[in-house]
């Protein structure tokens, strides 16, 4: 059969001319699947106990960032505060709201 013709004949022609470009190309389909998972010389073969531990992982990483974002906060805060509190007298006039409408 003729690239033309598997065309004419597809229900979903956008799709069927992209698999036959990706068959000229010797593109293969990718699988989403891990194979395997090796944490700490356990290794993992069941897709749930792999999506489990990669869950696991990533979760702790945000845990980590968060808590390294308070405390880089509590930090600049603390020194912002601090420097604030020096005062050498406000150098710049107590802002003022006016009311006005459109």
């Amino acid at each position: 059969m003729t690239y033309n013709t598997r065309i004419l004949k597809s229900n979903i022609k956008s799709k069927t001319t992209w698999n036959i470009i990706n068959e000229l190309l010797g593109k293969q389909h990718s699988t989403n699947e891990i194979p395997k998972l090796s944490i700490d010389n356990n290794h993992l073969t069941n897709q749930y106990d792999i999506a489990d531990a990669l869950n696991t992982y990533f979760a702790s990483m945000v845990d980590k960032m968060n808590n390294n974002k308070l405390e880089n906060m509590r930090h600049k805060s603390s020194s912002t505060y601090s420097y604030l509190g020096q005062g050498n007298g406000n150098h710049y006039p107590p802002m003022v709201f006016k009311s006005f409408s459109t």
